[in-house]
């Protein structure tokens, strides 16, 4: 085929001649195409403006503050903010808001610092800070930081963690009699994924059998959840108790539906999706819409310009 180099260059194919570049139709079908094309743009165009937009990435996390300390009652400041007066013993303060990064949490009375520490908190995080005491021989007190696991869990499920901030020796959990977390020191938790049901829970010092010195408790477990059970008190004084924390977490693995809905069509269904939002059915309709009045009327070209070759 020869080489079509344009119009007004003087290699150029007679008028009469047929632009390889536009096919048979000529250049008037060209610029029906080309406004076929700009009405598939703009259409798509305003579509994604329609479509949701993308959700952000979270760039806080939260903090709770559980105050573990027994005949006690403090103000608690994060980052020389007072954020709750007068918390008193077992109290749940939170959740509090707070940039990704490092703080200072601080327990006051009056102007005077008891307890102060620093952690950190991620992004998207959630972080229990617990008051207790230490397991030394002056239980002296302290604040240590726990992250909470919110990972999803399945249908019927719960994550359980169980925390010794006990002044305590180490100590074996038990749960409905069973041994399910050994060895548990101060300042450490351990997580299990259970069943949702309602358990009975003790802890013994480690390695034994002896008497409990804490419980047995009855310690309902609801599905969906991060439920956290921080052991507080003292053994020596005969204050052991306990302070349940629960979070709601995402179920994945759902139960298989009774029920298939279809809708009228599809269009709760179908979408085009790449890098940005979703683009709706309904949006794609009206592009294509817009794109087929185009081509008709790039097509009516087509034949009049058929009916105009034909006629001379």
């Amino acid at each position: 085929m020869e080489q079509y180099r344009g119009f007004g260059h003087p290699g150029a194919m007679p008028r009469r001649s047929v632009n390889p570049a536009f096919g048979r139709f000529g250049p008037r079908t060209f610029g029906s195409v080309l406004s076929a094309g700009l009405a598939l743009s703009l259409a798509l165009g305003a579509a994604r403006l329609t479509a949701p937009a993308a959700t952000a990435a979270p760039s806080t996390g939260e903090a709770y503050v559980i105050q573990g300390l027994l005949g006690e009652t403090y103000d608690v400041v994060v980052d020389d903010e007072v954020v709750h007066r007068g918390a008193t013993p077992k109290a749940i303060i939170g959740p509090i808001e707070l940039a990704a990064g490092n703080h200072v949490i601080e327990l006051r009375k009056g102007s005077t610092v008891a307890l102060q520490q620093r952690f950190t908190v991620r992004a998207g995080q959630s972080v229990d800070v617990v008051a207790h005491k230490r397991a030394d021989s002056a239980m002296s007190p302290v604040l240590t930081a726990f992250r909470n696991d919110t990972t999803p869990v399945g249908p019927g499920k719960v994550r359980l963690t169980v925390a010794h901030t006990a002044a305590a020796p180490p100590a074996d959990i038990r749960v409905d009699g069973s041994v399910l977390f050994r060895n548990v020191a101060n300042a450490e938790a351990l997580t299990l994924l259970v069943p949702a049901k309602t358990y009975t829970v003790d802890i013994v010092p480690a390695a034994t059998t002896g008497d409990p010195i804490l419980g047995p408790v009855d310690l309902p477990l609801k599905a969906g959840t991060l439920t956290r059970v921080f052991a507080i008190g003292s053994v020596a004084s005969n204050s052991m108790d306990a302070v349940v924390h629960s979070l709601p977490v995402k179920v994945n693995g759902a139960k298989a539906p009774g029920v298939v809905r279809t809708g009228d069509g599809g269009q709760t269904a179908l979408g085009i999706v790449d890098d940005g939002p979703q683009v709706p059915l309904a949006a794609l309709v009206t592009a294509l819409g817009a794109v087929m009045l185009a081509a008709a009327g790039g097509g009516a070209a087509v034949r009049r310009n058929l009916r105009l070759r034909s006629s001379r």
